[in-house]
């Protein structure tokens, strides 16, 4: 359904329940998260648990124009939110010397813009779920718009749940917006695409995860950035039995399994 500004100042709410941010005192490497469009650090929680419980550094702050209300993201773009996580790197490689960058969805757009530039200390990267390509069902009505070139209304997408899981108990636990802004979401499409320009930068070791039942950005992509990036030390694994939001699906154990044995490799 799609709803006005008007309406969604009138019934928009928060999905789920959870904190919004997440953030653990610990050892280097420092773990920066960012999460992904429309949602909160919830969706990356359990395993941001186990990261902080091997003792790792963990900073994941909310990106801008998240976690109070949709209408403040309708005119977010990818520049400032991937200038707000070069900054928390920033600060994170400051007090820790080295630094891990680890996104989901959108996040991996921002991180992977990060790390394309190279950043001094960066350790490694960690990509789960990641969002250079979208799924037909938003990406051909965004690329259409962005090829006719049309100035979007100010109009927004009413999600029927909070997120693509397999496993749906989780479901609860992933604090998110009601809906999508169409603006900033055609933002996302075009991060994408200037995104898939900069993985061959990418020199830092990287660990590529995806859910084969992804919905939302196909498992294909994760193939793909590995044989695009610049970097020769990448590791790939798809969980067969996840979808989009897979740090909170049911194999997400055996996410944080492959998470830490990377972070473990790494320190």
């Amino acid at each position: 359904m799609i709803a006005t500004r008007a309406g969604t100042v009138r019934d928009e709410k928060m999905l789920g329940r959870g904190d919004a941010e997440f953030f653990a005192a610990g050892r280097a490497p420092c773990v920066v998260a960012f999460h992904g469009f429309g949602g909160t650090a919830a969706e990356l929680r359990p395993l941001l648990d186990r990261i902080a419980g091997r003792g790792f550094a963990v900073d994941a702050a909310l990106l801008p124009g998240h976690g109070r209300r949709v209408e403040d993201l309708q005119d977010r773009t990818f520049r400032e939110w991937a200038n707000f996580g070069h900054d928390r790197a920033s600060a994170a490689r400051q007090r820790h010397g080295r630094v891990v960058l680890l996104g989901f969805s959108l996040g991996t757009l921002v991180a992977m813009q990060i790390a394309g530039e190279r950043a001094e200390g960066l350790a490694g990267l960690v990509v789960l779920g990641n969002a250079i390509t979208l799924a037909p069902s938003s990406r051909v009505p965004l690329g259409l718009i962005d090829r006719l070139g049309v100035r979007v209304p100010d109009l927004y997408l009413v999600k029927p749940k909070a997120g693509d899981l397999v496993d749906e108990r989780a479901m609860g636990t992933l604090l998110s917006y009601d809906r999508h802004p169409l603006r900033s979401a055609l933002e996302v499409y075009r991060a994408g695409r200037e995104i898939r320009r900069v993985v061959q930068r990418i020199e830092a070791p990287m660990l590529i995860l995806h859910g084969r039942r992804d919905r939302v950005c196909s498992w294909r992509n994760a193939p793909w950035l590995a044989a695009h990036v610049g970097s020769r030390d990448v590791s790939v694994r798809l969980f067969e039995h996840s979808g989009h939001v897979l740090a909170c699906d049911g194999e997400w154990a055996a996410v944080a399994d492959e998470v830490l044995a990377f972070l473990s490799r790494l320190a």
